[in-house]
């Protein structure tokens, strides 16, 4: 029955059965999702799930040749492929330097940014990003390696050849510039001068 079944699958997508991918979807998309669902936990939002999810059973329907019957089963087959898709995305979703891992990591920084934890809006945690690219050296280092790194005082002070008092002066007026640029008043910035 198992084998049969297996077979029937594989035969209707080798057929080209457009039906069958619809009723594939329908049938496995829940195990699909809920196996992308853990690998990109942390990494991706819900609509890199559906994407993911969407393109292992169009990935499915290009390479349904390449699936060997007695090797495993479809769905064996299918989630095998969802784990190798979702880890792909989750490398280029965590990949340092990457649009998404700097907006993961500015949400993550946000209460640090106040002690009200301001909600920084999609617009506001661009113009973060944007605010900490165009500052100059070494703030501009200090602030990454400090806020999206979480490098200690200490080791920012013996790789920048500053003392750690230097470096939180320079963290404490570049957050004080940044909540200037975003806005934020006095009683919403609740800042110490900790770096």
């Amino acid at each position: 029955m198992f084998k049969k079944e297996t077979h029937m699958w594989a035969k209707r997508f080798k057929s080209r059965d457009k039906h069958a991918l619809e009723e594939a979807i329908d049938a496995f998309g829940p195990s699909i999702q809920a196996l992308v669902t853990r690998v990109l936990s942390g990494a991706g939002r819900e609509e890199d799930v559906e994407e993911c999810v969407s393109d292992v059973f169009l990935a499915a329907w290009h390479n349904i040749e390449s699936y060997d019957e007695d090797r495993a089963s479809f769905r064996t087959w299918l989630l095998v492929l969802a784990k190798y898709k979702a880890l792909d995305l989750r490398r280029k979703l965590l990949r340092p330097g990457s649009e998404r891992m700097m907006l993961r990591d500015v949400e993550a920084i946000q209460s640090q940014l106040s002690t009200e934890q301001h909600a920084l809006s999609r617009e506001s945690t661009q113009e973060v990003i944007d605010f900490v690219r165009r500052m100059s050296e070494p703030d501009r280092s200090l602030f990454w390696r400090r806020y999206f790194y979480y490098e200690s005082l200490d080791e920012l002070a013996a790789m920048f050849g500053l003392t750690k008092k230097a470096i939180e002066s320079r963290l404490y007026r570049c957050r004080t510039a940044l909540k200037k640029q975003l806005g934020l008043t006095d009683a919403e910035k609740g800042d110490n001068h900790e770096g």
